[in-house]
């Protein structure tokens, strides 16, 4: 099982930084795929640690449902779908606080 330490408290400390986009995205993306892996979701989800004040852990993990409501809407009704659009819409906003909370860069485009 592997374990990960996400650190989004960076706003203000000066250490953003190549390494830290790269781990912090790579991390995600994990999570992600996770949460969509062959087997039971029980047995793939990592140890997740996180570390930051209440709004950039709440941004995180809120922006976090929100991608995972955008693609489950995506896979399930299509791009153009009105359902998809308003998901698409709800993970932007979220991102957006996210972005705002953390100072890191959400690792997915919409």
């Amino acid at each position: 099982m592997r374990k990960i330490h996400l650190n989004l408290n960076h706003k203000d400390s000066g250490t953003l930084n190549e390494n830290v986009y790269s781990d912090f995205a790579l991390d995600v993306h994990f999570l992600m795929q996770s949460l969509y892996g062959p087997e039971a979701p029980s047995k793939l989800y990592p140890k997740i640690s996180v570390s930051g004040n209440q709004g950039q852990i709440m941004s995180f993990f809120t922006a976090l449902q929100q991608e995972k409501k955008y693609m489950d809407s995506f896979m399930k009704h299509g791009l153009n779908d009105a359902q998809t659009m308003n998901s698409r819409y709800q993970v932007q906003d979220a991102v957006k606080k996210f972005e705002y909370e953390t100072g890191l860069r959400w690792p997915f485009e919409h």
